[in-house]
């Protein structure tokens, strides 16, 4: 009877072990990968806004599960957006990355910073009627 309840223990130990070594689902990246490949393949505009659409897809997917998205992803779209003229969504999506990880406030601010600049130089080149 000993010998059995302790080959049991120690399976069951070993297991627990096991277990505690797999690593949790911290983040959701869903097609964040596929999104870089597709800019990569496709350079240009339609790689990228096929990489937004991905992206957005991503974030709208963590949302509805209540996961956090891994970090880069707000900032990388916010950078799309840029790209495509959306300036104040871009802004948006680049404060969100700053709050979600701060580790990537400095980034996100100098960026934040010189799309605003740009937004207010197009500005004053605009005539006033």
């Amino acid at each position: 009877m000993m010998p059995h309840l302790f080959r049991f223990i120690i399976l069951f130990a070993c297991a627990v072990s096991v277990s505690a070594c797999l690593p949790a689902k911290q983040f959701y990246w869903g097609s964040y990968e596929d999104s870089l490949y597709s800019r990569q393949q496709h350079a240009g505009a339609g790689g990228e806004t096929d990489a937004a659409t991905m992206l957005l897809a991503t974030i709208n997917e963590a949302q509805t599960t209540n996961a956090k998205v891994g970090p880069g992803i707000h900032g990388d779209y916010g950078y799309l957006l840029f790209k495509q003229g959306r300036t104040d969504e871009a802004i948006a999506e680049l404060q969100k990355e700053s709050a979600l990880y701060p580790e990537s406030k400095p980034l996100m601010e100098t960026m934040v910073s010189r799309i605003q600049g740009r937004k207010d130089k197009e500005k004053e080149k605009k005539p006033t009627p």
